[in-house]
């Protein structure tokens, strides 16, 4: 549960209420429920869901009377064999209700692996491609003096941000990231938590070539979707001069 965002936790916690993960993943699922009101949210939403597909299937009682002509009408025989029956309709429905339950988990694990081996390939393709890079500073008391990088191609539009040292916010609360244009207006390029040891990669898809933006900013505001603008404390940032910029 490392670097991703709010969404990504999910597949992870359905993993955990089903006991799907191994017990080392286990223990990092829970030590990040200790500190995470949202994800310990989430797995309440998930732990009610489960527990409702559970009582879907139950036995209905029969009407005493219509029972006991029902049973009047059959032999021993075919008594022991109705029970049976019974008892097995009730077993079959269960175990079809629980393999259903662990193949949506299943499916969903495998296409959170497949969007991770995504990034994966995206990271490494923007580090490729990427020709330049700044630090970026902290700027509010108890943050340190760098926090991290990002990295970018001029005359691109995908950059890397690689953060570390975070603290994770106060609940309810995430980190959102802003796009300096030049002329002065700031462009929204995502929210993100940190992972439990304060470090993060977000990859920033800016909507026009790096050459239209001076600068960086990141602010902390409401979760889990942020703001349409700032309205949070700047906490860290970093500026750049492209006429100071020289292709080698």
């Amino acid at each position: 549960m490392t670097g991703r965002s709010l969404a990504d936790h999910k597949v992870d916690l359905e993993a955990y209420a089903l006991g799907l993960l191994d017990p080392a993943e286990a223990v990092v699922v829970a030590q990040h429920l200790e500190a995470c009101v949202l994800c310990q949210n989430e797995l309440r939403r998930i732990e009610e869901t489960l527990g409702w597909l559970g009582a879907a299937v139950r036995q209905v009682d029969l009407p005493p009377a219509l029972r006991n002509r029902i049973l009047a009408g059959a032999d021993p025989g075919d008594r022991r064999r109705w029970r049976l029956a019974w008892a097995w309709g009730g077993l079959a429905a269960a175990a079809l209700l629980l393999l259903g339950v662990l193949l949506l988990a299943v499916t969903r694990l495998e296409r959170r692996l497949e969007e991770f081996a995504t990034q994966q390939e995206r990271i490494v393709a923007v580090l490729a491609r990427a020709d330049w890079s700044t630090v970026v500073q902290g700027e509010r008391a108890g943050f340190p003096p760098e926090v991290g990088r990002i990295f970018l191609d001029r005359e691109g539009r995908d950059g890397l941000l690689v953060l570390g040292g975070l603290e994770r916010p106060e609940a309810g609360r995430v980190y959102q990231v802003w796009l300096l244009r030049t002329d002065g207006s700031r462009v929204d390029a995502g929210v993100f938590l940190p992972d439990r040891g304060g470090s993060v990669l977000l990859l920033i898809e800016a909507p026009d070539q790096w050459t239209r933006y001076r600068g960086m900013g990141i602010t902390i505001e409401p979760g889990p979707q942020g703001s349409t603008e700032p309205t949070g404390q700047r906490i860290a940032g970093c500026s750049w001069d492209w006429s100071a910029w020289v292709r080698s």
